[in-house]
């Protein structure tokens, strides 16, 4: 593709004058068979941590793209007011390592300071691991650039990997 397609690309229904270059495209609403990229805490750039998630669409034409799933356990908002997605939150925590058979232990919970790092640890035996996702993206009309996506998980079959015999091995 050369540079002139691309920029026929990217400029294609954007308004210069009126649209941010920031605009975030991300998945549509459906449903996609995702692998676990990676996991990790995460503090942001208003110093609040999370639970990231990096999934990756692995199957069908959607296959290749990335879904960032965040997760906040944090009991107040940033204005003191209690979470309202503390709830949802945990048992979306809960139904991942449910779904990716992974084991939390019951300390995690005991130590607010170091919750996302021992989450983090927790989860990373399910890198890897696929998935499916049902996401439902909906506008947000305080801020339309940032719709709102919400998640349910399935367990699906795990695909299968090829054994290395050691003799087959170069060294």
């Amino acid at each position: 593709m050369s540079l002139r397609d691309a920029m026929n690309k990217a400029t294609e229904g954007f308004d210069p004058k009126n649209d941010s270059v920031n605009k975030f495209k991300g998945l549509e609403s459906g449903k996609y068979t995702v692998a676990v990229a990676k996991v990790e805490n995460h503090e942001t750039p208003w110093n609040a941590e999370q639970l990231n998630f990096e999934l990756e669409v692995v199957d069908g034409e959607s296959a290749g793209p990335k879904e960032f799933l965040q997760i906040g356990l944090d009991e107040l908002t940033t204005k003191g007011n209690p979470n309202p997605m503390l709830e949802t939150n945990l048992r979306l925590v809960s139904k991942l390592a449910a779904i990716l058979g992974v084991e939390i232990p019951d300390e995690v919970w005991d130590d607010d300071t170091l919750i996302y790092e021992n989450l983090a640890k927790a989860f990373q035996p399910a890198v890897g691991k696929v998935m499916s996702m049902d996401l439902k993206v909906r506008p947000n009309k305080k801020n339309p650039q940032y719709p709102y996506r919400n998640y349910d998980f399935e367990e699906t079959e795990q695909p299968e990997t090829p054994e290395v015999e050691d003799d087959g091995m170069p060294f």
